[in-house]
């Protein structure tokens, strides 16, 4: 009888998605105790979740990737306004979750998820403008 294997996210794309975590966790308790007071605690807790969903994935690397890559890009994106806010080291933790995204090329994100990681940011810049408008 065949068995299922259970397939885990390899050693190197998950240190990646760790140390990222790490850092803006770091930036984010930096940010809460010296930055601006007039940023509610609830950013700081969204950027911490968002960059900790991709650990939730560890079972699924497929699905890891992906996650490590569109999470990757919405902080790329949104580093300029995160760094208005104190949470400057938030670049270096997109850049590992994309290296992260491409650390193990048995499963790399395909390119609907590349096209949505890149199409995503600006939508969600477009809505802001509107909102603000």
């Amino acid at each position: 009888m065949s068995e299922v294997v259970p397939l885990r996210v390899k050693r190197v794309p998950w240190r990646l998605a760790v140390a990222a975590a790490a850092m803006t966790a770091g930036a984010v308790v930096y940010a809460a105790a010296v930055g601006k007071g007039d940023v509610p605690g609830a950013v700081y807790v969204v950027v911490v979740a968002a960059v900790v969903l991709p650990l939730l994935m560890r079972e699924a690397p497929a699905s890891f990737g992906r996650a490590c890559l569109i999470v990757g890009m919405l902080l790329l994106w949104g580093a300029p306004v995160a760094a208005e806010f104190g949470l400057g080291p938030v670049v270096a933790a997109a850049l590992l979750l994309l290296a992260a995204s491409v650390a193990d090329p048995a499963h790399s994100p395909d390119c609907a998820s590349a096209a949505v990681a890149l199409v995503l940011p600006p939508l969600f810049y477009l809505l802001l403008l509107f909102a603000a408008w």
